[in-house]
């Protein structure tokens, strides 16, 4: 892979999901919420040179709500967020990557957002900004444009995280009512997912818990379940998740109980907090 082609993976995060900071200008509210929705690249030209037409050696898609954004290239998943300043002449936004091969990136883009056409320039050499939308041989820039799809942001996140947390994983970390589970016990607890986002929950191989249903367009995002098994069998329990470095953090409450708005709550009563992660392959 060339320097320039590794920019374009790299240039393209800016817009993989985390939080939007928090915004009271009206017009900023208005300005994020066109960037809502899904967007494949259409043009890609790296210091004065185009690159070849689709299917680009870089990110395939983008999904992006407000301030947050995944970006995926086949298996590769980014995630970052960004900010606006509509102040600057062009319009600008500062970026972040919260997750994903280039984690703690961050730099400055101009953009220029009309209809279902969305184009940025940046810069891959220097923390200074583009001040125009074209590149030059040995300026260091990238220039992008991006066609809005059909596709809604919630559709294409759900499906996305679907595939992402198909599989099976192994408990890392486990608290019951602020209880750690350690040893054998840590052990014992298992997840199970399939392509259609149906987990299934396990302790000592005995199904506890099953989750049909998950909305990652929330933040954080969220995942429901069913007891399968107890004294609550039958009954509902609401949760959040995330993924990051390769890892799944689920927390939910008791049946009940209100769901969780964070991961690191003041006290964890009523709340299972685990961590997981996939068993690695034997030699």
């Amino acid at each position: 892979m060339n320097f320039a082609t590794r920019w374009l993976a790299l240039a393209c995060c800016v817009f993989s999901v985390g939080l939007m900071a928090p915004e009271t200008d009206e017009a900023t509210k208005k300005e994020y919420a066109r960037f809502e929705g899904t967007w494949s690249f259409d043009f890609v030209e790296v210091e004065g040179k185009k690159q070849p037409d689709q299917p680009f050696e870089t990110n395939k898609t983008i999904i992006c709500k407000g301030g947050r954004y995944v970006v995926v290239q086949g298996d590769k998943i980014t995630r970052g967020v960004f900010k606006l300043d509509l102040t600057k002449t062009p319009k600008q936004y500062n970026f972040t990557i919260t997750d994903g091969p280039a984690k703690g990136k961050t730099g400055p883009c101009i953009y220029e957002l009309e209809g279902d056409t969305w184009k940025f320039c940046s810069s891959f050499r220097t923390s200074e900004c583009p001040t125009e939308f074209a590149t030059k041989p040995g300026s260091g820039t990238v220039f992008e444009i991006l066609k809005h799809q059909k596709q809604s942001f919630a559709e294409a996140l759900t499906n996305l995280e679907r595939r992402e947390m198909a599989g099976t994983w192994q408990a890392v970390s486990s608290s019951v009512d602020g209880r750690d589970a350690v040893g054998d016990d840590l052990k014992k607890i298992g997840l199970s997912i399939n392509d259609e986002g149906n987990a299934t929950f396990t302790r000592d191989g005995k199904s506890l818990l099953a989750a049909t249903k998950i909305d990652p367009s929330q933040d954080p995002s969220w995942i429901d379940f069913t007891y399968t098994d107890g004294a609550d069998k039958g009954r509902n329990s609401l949760g959040i998740y995330k993924m990051e470095n390769g890892s799944l953090t689920i927390c939910y409450a008791k049946s009940g109980y209100p769901r969780p708005s964070d991961f690191a709550p003041e006290s964890r009563a009523s709340l299972t907090l685990a961590t997981y992660s996939r068993p690695k392959a034997m030699p």
